[in-house]
């Protein structure tokens, strides 16, 4: 999945740049495109920074357990970053995936 996020950002930065030399005199529209280039830039170096977690072996983890009870409707998942000081300080998420 990261190489076809990559190769579509790549795509886009070259049409960026056929559309730059295209439209070269118009102040307004170079500077839209050296923008989105920028951002593109951006995104690429986002798509080849390494995750600090793992979480390719917590997809496997629920799929396994999605194999093993199909009527399963719910997996509660805790992560405990700290010891709790003085009081406990929660953040939720709610993922849906169907």
């Amino acid at each position: 999945m990261k190489t076809t996020i990559k190769n579509h950002l790549n795509d886009i930065q070259l049409s960026t740049a056929k559309a730059l030399l295209l439209h070269s005199d118009n102040r307004v529209l170079i500077s839209f495109f050296k923008d989105l280039n920028e951002k593109l830039l951006y995104l690429q170096q986002l798509t080849e920074s390494d995750s600090k977690y793992d979480w390719m072996q917590l997809e496997l983890f629920m799929d396994g357990l999605i194999k093993q009870d199909p009527e399963l409707t719910n997996i509660n998942i805790n992560f405990e970053i700290q010891e709790v000081q003085s009081e406990k300080k929660e953040a939720r998420l709610k993922i849906k995936s169907f």
